[in-house]
């Protein structure tokens, strides 16, 4: 497992494309992670699923203690954010963008939302942070139905050819604007980002964070002559427990056969700790808007 450090262009793994079918349960991804984790904890699922066979993981999971969860209570609610993370890595795209949206029951069960729909399902999940010391990531493991009986096929065909016949490559700024809207037309490309995002969150998440994306500055379609569309983002992400903002570069791509795929990624030290006072007047006036 190699060291993530900031400024470090890295390839990350992809979604496997356009899905169709529920999610495969017991999926295990296991990606670098940032911070601190003052103890170690395992958040059982309320259903539980047999276990993959994962080198070394029986020997990690017989020495963490088990401790059940307040689903109201702020551990509860990152994990949920971390699995919510791991299920947009693995089944995200431009017209498929999923978010947790409430832990119903101690051991990990939660709500999942798409949010270009609103259809809603149920997840399972296991989540394991690590020790500090350890600088690993969590391990996810998840169940889910409901909101993966979608298809987007149609759709992503038809952006994908638009977008490839273009005369012109595409580019965006300032998505949500200052008063929290997003055109239509940008849509897509703001799921896209939130995506990608989620490559970055779930490898910088622990128990001390809260991450979601709040803003993209920019975003840019590269010229490529592969089939993956070519994209490089400017990102803020928000730490909704230190209030910390971070912004990120990313190089991604995209098809609906290859699904998305972070190429590089650079973390920006100049903008570390700053809440920017527009963020902060969207978050109050638009709590309920899916700009987190």
């Amino acid at each position: 497992m190699c060291e993530w450090e900031p400024g470090i262009s890295t390839q990350f793994p992809s979604t496997p494309g356009n899905q169709t079918e529920a999610a495969p349960s017991n999926l295990v991804l296991c990606l670098l992670k940032q911070g601190q984790s003052p103890v170690e904890r395992r958040l059982t699922p309320h259903t539980p699923a047999a276990s993959p066979s994962v080198p070394g993981q029986e020997d990690i999971q017989a020495a963490m203690p088990v401790e059940e969860l307040d689903p109201s209570h702020y551990p509860a609610t990152r994990a949920a954010k971390v699995a919510e993370h791991f299920i947009n890595t693995r089944y995200g795209s431009p017209f498929a963008w999923f978010g947790s949206s409430g832990v119903k029951k101690a051991g990990l069960e939660f709500t999942l939302k798409e949010m270009t729909r609103n259809d809603m399902g149920l997840c399972s999940a296991e989540v394991l942070f690590h020790r500090a010391d350890e600088r690993k990531p969590p391990q996810v493991q998840c169940t889910c139905s409901g909101a993966f009986q979608v298809n987007t096929s149609a759709e992503e065909e038809d952006l994908y050819q638009r977008l490839r016949n273009a005369t012109s490559l595409l580019s965006g700024s300032d998505i949500p604007n200052s008063v929290g809207h997003i055109d239509p037309e940008m849509a897509p490309f703001w799921h896209l980002g939130g995506v990608a995002s989620s490559f970055i969150m779930l490898r910088e998440s622990n128990e001390s964070t809260l991450l979601n994306m709040a803003h993209i500055d920019n975003f840019t379609q590269m010229e490529t002559k592969d089939a993956q569309l070519m994209f490089q983002y400017d990102i803020l992400l928000h730490d909704m427990v230190s209030q910390e903002i971070l912004k990120w570069k990313l190089l991604l791509s995209w098809s609906p056969d290859g699904g998305v795929k972070v190429l590089e990624a650079e973390w920006d030290p100049k903008c570390h700790k700053i809440l920017f006072l527009h963020l902060f007047i969207i978050f109050l006036i638009y709590p309920n808007k899916t700009i987190y």
